[in-house]
This record gives C-alpha cells, structure tokens and sequence, in this order.
C-alpha cells in the first residue's frame, strides 16, 4: 500500500513489491499473477467500508440531527486528521490522488463500495430535514448536494495531508470545524434558525469522539 500510494502504479516495479513484502519476485507471482493482480487486491482492500462505523451508521435514524451529526463528524476526522482505520486511513488520500491523475479505477471503486452506502443516509436526512422545515427548497437535487459537501472534505484532506500547513488558517482547529460545518449547513439551505438549534458543538464533539472510540476499540477487538 505505501509504495503504490507514494509512487503509483506505473511507478512500482514488481521488484520493489518484493522486496518491500521481504519475499522473492517468483513467490509473489506464485500468489498474484501480475501486477496488475495484485494492485487490484490492494484496491479492493482500501475500499472495504470499515464495519464499526457502517454499524453505527446503520443505526442512525434520517433527521435534521443525523444530518448535523454525518457533516461535523467527517469535518472532525478531516481537520484533525483522525485516523479510523489504522494507517489505512493515512495512504488513503494519496491512492485517489493517484487514480485520479491516472484511469480513476480505483476512485471509482471507493465511490461504488464505500461513499453511495454514506450518501443514501445524507441523502435521507436531508429529505427529513426539509420535510420538519430545518431546509429551505434550493432547487438542487439532494445527490448534488451530497456531492458537493464529499468534495469539500476531499479538498480539505489533501491540503492537510503535508506535515508542514499549507494553508495558513487563521483559527485553531476547533473553530476551523465550525465555520466549516456552517458553510455546508448553509450551502445546502438549513435555516440559520435550524443551525442554532442543532450545532451544539459540544454535544456534538461528545457524539463525534464516541463514534471514533467506538470505531478504534471494535477494530482493536477484531485484532485481539
């Protein structure tokens, strides 16, 4: 995974691949076929939804509140570069930025495996939003919506992803989640009467920090 992720995979020799998993060039063909093969495993794996957090976004019920709750916990894991997949979640940024200057096979994977099963839920709760009157009608179908808020979090993400900031914000972090997660809320028409109602961040920072507890400790189990 690192090796295709720093150096993509036209500029991955089978060698390298060998010698980085400490075997010999014909044992990793004996189990991959090519190259080709094997990348395609390290795909398929990148994109597998992580099952504790797919439990617990199973268990939401669609409302203005799940909608406030999905926006902030991903602006979280985004600003404070929180990681819920044990280094996975660390190569995984610079994999898509690799598909995407390539084929784009493997982005398209994660967006069928992994991001439309975390949209159906947005989606859901923005249709209960405006149903309790929390959204005003924008006229912008509700797939545009969701979207447009995913690329936001990617833009965000790569320009996190050096050491060094590259960004110069003028905030600390905390503050940097909530002028976020206002920007969204707004840029898909909650009322501002909604947005006082619902961003309690202190309720929220306690939801977002049980989910990420949850998620590390079920995936400690599951190593155990």
């Amino acid at each position: 995974m690192p090796l295709f992720a720093q150096e993509g995979f036209k500029g991955v020799t089978t060698k390298e691949l060998a010698a980085t998993a400490g075997v010999s060039e014909a044992l990793l063909y004996r189990h991959f076929p090519s190259k080709e093969a094997l990348y395609e495993e390290v795909q398929d794996h990148c994109c597998q939804t992580n099952s504790e957090l797919k439990e617990l976004f199973a268990a939401l019920t669609p409302s203005t509140e799940t909608l406030v709750s999905l926006l902030f916990f991903q602006a979280k894991v985004v600003v404070e570069k929180i990681n819920l997949d044990s280094g996975r979640e660390e190569m995984f940024p610079r994999l898509m930025v690799q598909s995407l200057l390539h084929d784009g096979v493997f982005s398209r994977l994660f967006v069928e495996r992994a991001a439309m099963r975390y949209a159906s839920m947005m989606e859901a709760s923005l249709d209960a939003a405006r149903a309790s009157g929390d959204i005003v009608i924008t006229g912008m179908p509700d797939d545009l919506s969701f979207w447009f808020c995913h690329h936001l979090f990617v833009s965000m993400r790569l320009h996190r992803l050096p050491s060094t900031q590259v960004v110069p914000y003028s905030v600390s972090n905390d503050e940097l989640i909530e002028q976020f997660l206002r920007f969204m809320l707004r840029a898909i028409g909650m009322t501002d009467a909604a947005i006082q109602r619902h961003c309690k961040f202190k309720d929220l920072n306690h939801k977002a920090s049980h989910w990420v507890a949850s998620t590390n400790q079920g995936m400690s189990n599951g190593k155990q």
